[in-house]
Parts: structure tokens; sequence; C-alpha cells
């Protein structure tokens, strides 16, 4: 009866090699698991950047419809006037509302456009990012003539851009841009680290 005992005990354990190949399987499930979840991150990344892209391009058509032009260029990082009446950096803290040699020259706004501003305003359009997903900045550019950027041409218009740090650092990662370009968000065609959402082509 005492064999017979431990002969059960000893058949109802997992032996080494049994233990062994459950490992790998969780280790196997476990590293398709985080594939998924890295593939997803950067899906919802491209997608925060596509949404705060069209919202600032919304923004954008309020304020031209306000105003009866649109909103000076004043380079990345900025708020060109979305968000408070005039220009100003979050990051810098440069204010043209509050310092006037702030206040960008505006060839595309009319000679008295800081005056109009003050008086036509009916903002705040939109709360002007931060940061982009990967750590770069938003830019309004409004551009006259075709413009290089990284290597690529950009036709004339008026973009929202997810680009880079001051710094030139953090660009558009490669796999995201590939996407925005194949969902025609992108209106520079071509891989620069960055993407130009185009609002008005001239």
């Amino acid at each position: 009866m005492r064999k017979q005992n431990r002969n059960k005990k000893i058949q109802t354990g997992f032996t080494l090699v049994e233990l062994l190949v459950v490992i790998a399987i969780l280790g196997l499930i476990a590293s398709i698991v985080l594939v998924a979840l890295n593939g997803a991150r950067d899906k919802a990344k491209s997608a925060t950047a596509v949404s705060n892209q069209r919202q600032l391009q919304k923004a954008v058509e309020l304020y031209s419809l306000d105003m009866g032009f649109y909103p000076p260029d004043v380079g990345r990082g900025w708020d060109p006037g979305l968000f408070k009446r005039l220009p100003y950096n979050l990051d810098l803290g440069n204010d043209c509302d509050i310092n006037p040699s702030d206040c960008p020259i505006c060839n595309t706004c009319p000679s008295d456009w800081v005056n109009q501003v003050k008086a036509k305003w009916k903002g705040p359009y939109v709360q002007w990012p931060s940061l982009a997903p990967w750590g770069g900045k938003y830019d309004f550019n409004n551009w006259n003539a075709t413009t290089t950027r990284y290597g690529c041409d950009v036709p004339p218009g008026i973009y929202i851009g997810t680009q880079r740090n001051y710094d030139e650092s953090n660009p558009l990662p490669q796999k995201e841009e590939i996407w925005m370009l194949s969902q025609g968000l992108d209106g520079d065609n071509c891989l620069n680290g960055e993407s130009e959402m185009s609002l008005v082509k001239y």
C-alpha cells in the first residue's frame, strides 16, 4: 500500500521538462503581447497627432472667419493666437499681448493686424498643445512659396505641422510618417521626420 501511494504522488507532479515547456510557452505569449502593445501604443500616438492637427485646423478656420485673415506664422511651439488672442510661446514665455516686441511680422496679415485681433478675437478656439506625442512641437505654417523642409519640398499653402523639438530632436518616427502619407495626411508627400497637414493650398 505504501509503495502504491508513493508512486501515485510521483506521477501527479510535473517533470523538469514539462515545467521548462510551460515556462517557454508563457515567455512566447508574453513576447507576443508586448509586440501587440507596442503596436497599439504607436497607433495611439499617430491617432493623437492626427486628432490634434485636425482640431488645430478647425481652430484656424474659426480664427480666419472672425478676423478675415489667417494668423501669423510664428514658428514651431508658438500658439499663433488660437488660445490667447495674440501669439505666445508657453515654453519660452514670449507673449505678444504683453510685450509688443514679441509680435511677429505678418506678411499675410493687414498692416494693423494686432489692433484688429484685439478688437475682433472671439476665442479661445482651442488649447494649444505643448508637445506632440513623440516629444516634438506643433507648428502653424503659412508659406507663400514652395518651402524645403529637411530635404522635402512643401507646396505653398497653410499647414498644421507635427515637427521636431526646438533642438531638432524627436522627429516624427518613419513608421508613423509612412502611415500618415498613406492616409493623405502629410502634405509634403515625402519622408522628412515631420507631418504637414494641409489646410489651404495656394
